[in-house]
């Protein structure tokens, strides 16, 4: 489901939408929008995640227990 909303953009913003589109990052200005709606959420799961691993760290508990003593396997010598 979409749905339509309607926005205040000043001339820069606009300019900046309007750039991506003329550049070819985005089909038009919805797609730069949703790009920019994209980049947001991204950051806010990266947000979400880090809390979660500063957490465990503070918390003295493995990050990423599937990785302990991956660094221990046997590795070539490298010449």
């Amino acid at each position: 489901m979409t749905t339509q909303i309607a926005i205040r953009l000043d001339d820069r913003e606009l300019a900046a939408l309007d750039a991506e589109v003329a550049e070819g990052r985005a089909a038009n200005r919805s797609a730069a929008v949703r790009h920019g709606i994209a980049r947001l959420q991204r950051d806010q799961r990266y947000r979400s995640e880090e809390a979660t691993l500063i957490d465990l760290a503070r918390r003295g508990e493995p990050i990423y227990p599937d990785l302990e003593g991956a660094l221990d396997l046997p590795h070539p010598a490298l010449d």
